[in-house]
């Protein structure tokens, strides 16, 4: 049976080869590969509203990687398609320069990361303990709906997908961004990881 996209598509469509980019407006504003959920995260005093969404307008579906070189000092801002799982792939600089949040909403921050873990019952800091996977699942894979969509490297080529979810945080260096990782597989939890800035990440979007 096909899949079809619309306006409360809660999973990633299929992408046939001869088919155009799809895209299509939510209520965040207009999106690729996004969906019209958001997920609310509270705990205590922490609470948090986040979106896949991403402004189509602003970062075309491309199938093609323009490259850029090792440390993302030159200007990259290819976003490689990624339609088996929620979300494009993004270089840090296509994050940040791109402006590809919608209005009202944001590319989160270190912090925001930190108190993400911590809002889901983690204690902020990064760790790994196979025996974590579980609280990966139930708590960024479910309760965040976070994806386990992999990461592109620097020329292109897509690793760990299925089992590692990356995502670009507004802050980095000179040459890394930092970044909040997780595995299903490992039980790796990172809050406060970071990556060369030409690899290709999610975006996910939090409510100003």
């Amino acid at each position: 049976m096909p899949l079809f996209c619309g306006l409360l598509v809660t999973v990633a469509c299929s992408k046939d080869e001869d088919e155009a980019p799809k895209s299509w407006d939510t209520e965040l504003g207009a999106a690729t590969f996004a969906t019209t959920n958001t997920w609310t995260i509270s705990n205590g005093e922490i609470t948090q509203v986040w979106s896949d969404a991403v402004q189509a307008a602003n970062c075309s579906n491309k199938e093609t990687f323009n490259g850029g070189d090792m440390f993302g000092t030159v200007p990259n801002i290819d976003c490689r398609s990624n339609p088996n799982f929620r979300g494009d792939l993004f270089s840090w600089r296509a994050v940040n320069e791109l402006n590809l949040c919608p209005d009202g909403w944001r590319v989160p921050t270190r912090q925001d990361f930190i108190n993400l873990d911590i809002a889901l019952g983690g204690n902020g800091a990064n760790r790994e303990d196979t025996l974590l996977s579980a609280f990966v699942a139930n708590n960024y894979i479910t309760r965040w709906g976070g994806q386990a969509a992999g990461g592109s490297n620097h020329n292109g080529t897509l690793h760990f997908q299925g089992t590692d979810g990356h995502y670009w945080s507004m802050d980095g260096g000179a040459l890394n961004g930092h970044s909040l990782s997780f595995s299903t597989f490992s039980g790796t939890i990172r809050p406060l990881d970071f990556a060369v800035r030409s690899s290709g990440f999610t975006l996910r979007c939090i409510k100003e």
